[in-house]
């Protein structure tokens, strides 16, 4: 097996308060060159995310 592959995480997170994508980024001592997702649609750093939306944070992918 290739040392490529690695085991993906799922995390639940459950944001109490709005918070940016940015600061939540950071809490999750993530970098900010991720792609965001809030209920489907991409958004940006300064995207407020309220309770009871859907997040997916996904790595950029770079490829040529």
């Amino acid at each position: 097996m290739s040392d490529v592959l690695k085991v993906k995480q799922i995390l639940t997170i459950n944001v109490e308060e709005s918070k940016t994508v940015a600061q939540l980024l950071f809490e999750l001592e993530l970098s900010k060159d991720h792609v965001v997702l809030v209920d489907g649609k991409r958004v940006p750093l300064d995207f407020h995310i309220n309770e009871n939306e859907s997040v997916v944070i996904l790595p950029l992918i770079a490829g040529g």
